[in-house]
């Protein structure tokens, strides 16, 4: 049985950080080409059937998306059954006969077929193109998938997080206001935290003090990254539940531009790919770094995602932040404050200058469509 210091061990950036992948991950990816056409690309993948251990529930979820992906009777595959497409491209991947990873591509001649897949699962858009201008706006329409069961296990667990985080924010500020005092002292305390200390220089043993100070940010740190995290009690996570009740659209959503980005609001930009910010409670506190204190440790050096995504905290940079913190919040106001966050924005825009030359339909022969869906399914990112 997992418990609460497998989560600690996760924490600390050892192997066992792949935990903090979700079992079961959908990535809708939207690629604007140069004429006019759209390709969006579908990506499923579910974790190996050992992720679920002595879960049964967490494996009949697992089993069932590797079924319905096989059978074609999986969400996305039903969305496309609703489109004409210029080509498509479906292809699927096994590791020792599961099941792992399946990839669907549908080229479309305008971005309004592609509104069909969207409006199903909460959002719509619109895209306006004028001479080289092309601007899209996505914006939620409500709903969300998750069960009556699902909302109130949500409510509940993310009240008893809100507790756990105020606990953490309470610890990180003792540990903050110790250090004002001993500045010195600061590489030595964040070493222990993330068990670097043999490998940091200078960092030496620990005061009794001290060393109850740094426990107890350890053991909160713990309890906080529990949210990310799927424990033997249920199939979800804390994060993959708020974002079910919480996210019109509980996907992944990126968006890849052929041409030249001008502006974007409410997206994550990386070049000429940007992403939506998923609306769930680890996005939720993200979001609220510095409120109470600043820097904070868990965001900081912890990620949603696989083992290779973690960042490797460096206590000495770490220690070299300005530090700020303010008075100790109650689990109420943490909770009211999540709450706050957990709102869709009205409205994501992006504005780009195209490479081609504008249309609002596009031709593709049927080779020219597969070579489109290839160049697509390439600018996917990780």
């Amino acid at each position: 049985m997992r418990g609460k210091r497998a989560a600690l061990v996760v924490l600390l950036c050892l192997p066992l950080t792949a935990c903090f992948e979700e079992p079961v991950r959908e990535h809708l990816n939207l690629f604007f080409a140069a004429d006019g056409a759209v390709v969006v690309t579908a990506v499923q993948q579910v974790a190996e059937p050992e992720r679920a251990q002595d879960n049964p529930e967490l494996a009949e979820r697992m089993n069932a998306a590797r079924d319905e992906i096989e059978s074609g009777l999986d969400r996305w595959s039903r969305r496309f059954q609703l489109l004409e497409p210029l080509a498509e491209h479906f292809s699927l991947e096994r590791v020792e006969g599961a099941l792992r990873r399946s990839v669907h591509s549908a080229a479309l001649a305008s971005f309004k077929e592609a509104v069909q897949v969207l409006e199903a699962d909460g959002l719509s858009g619109d895209l306006q193109v004028d001479g080289g201008m092309r601007e899209l706006q996505l914006f939620p329409t409500g709903g969300s998938r998750a069960t009556s069961r699902q909302r109130d296990e949500a409510e509940r667990r993310l009240s008893g997080w809100s507790g756990e985080v105020a606990d953490y924010l309470g610890a990180l500020i003792d540990l903050y206001s110790y250090l004002d005092g001993r500045p010195d002292r600061a590489v030595p305390c964040l070493a222990h935290i993330f068990d670097k200390h043999e490998d940091v220089a200078g960092s030496g043993p620990l005061a009794p003090a001290e060393g109850e100070l740094v426990r107890r940010v350890k053991e909160s740190m713990e309890e906080v990254a529990d949210a990310l995290i799927v424990t033997d009690q249920g199939a979800y996570s804390l994060n993959e539940l708020t974002r079910l009740v919480y996210d019109p659209f509980p996907a992944r959503l990126t968006v890849v531009v052929q041409g030249t980005l001008i502006a974007s609001e409410g997206f994550i930009q990386r070049g000429n790919t940007l992403e939506r910010p998923s609306v769930d409670a680890w996005s939720a506190l993200v979001a609220l770094q510095g409120r109470w204190a600043t820097p904070d440790l868990v965001t900081l050096t912890v990620v949603p995602g696989t083992e290779d995504m973690q960042p490797d905290p460096d206590p000495t940079a770490i220690a070299s932040l300005p530090r700020h913190f303010y008075s100790k919040p109650t689990g109420a106001e943490v909770e009211a404050a999540i709450l706050s966050e957990l709102v869709p924005k009205d409205v994501h825009l992006a504005r780009w200058r195209q490479l081609g030359t504008a249309s609002d339909e596009a031709e593709l022969a049927t080779n020219g469509g597969l070579d489109l869906i290839a160049e697509a399914e390439a600018s996917v990112p990780e």
